[in-house]
């Protein structure tokens, strides 16, 4: 069974990607919601990236890039996984 609510960021020189991973619509929908308040509190717009592994299990990816990173980038994740209740990322 896929991981559910589970978040992972990886980093290198300019580029930031924040996946969560769901298994169920009702977590995928929390999710796009809370990329989409932050979006619109923030006017900060990154690219959204969704996956399926199946019908109801995938991960959604917030991906940063080219002008380097931002503090607002790392503020960006942290007000996601806030809104989603996730309080440390998975390794």
């Amino acid at each position: 069974m896929s991981r559910d609510m589970c978040a992972d960021v990886k980093m290198e020189e300019g580029y930031m990607r924040m996946s969560i991973e769901f298994n169920n619509d009702e977590s995928r929908n929390k999710i796009q919601n809370a990329i989409s308040n932050v979006e619109k509190e923030m006017k900060l717009y990154p690219s959204i990236i969704r996956r399926n592994i199946d019908e109801h299990a995938g991960n959604v990816s917030v991906e940063f890039g080219d002008d380097g990173l931002p503090r607002d980038d790392g503020d960006f994740c942290e007000k996601v996984m806030k809104q989603l209740g996730i309080s440390n990322c998975a390794i």
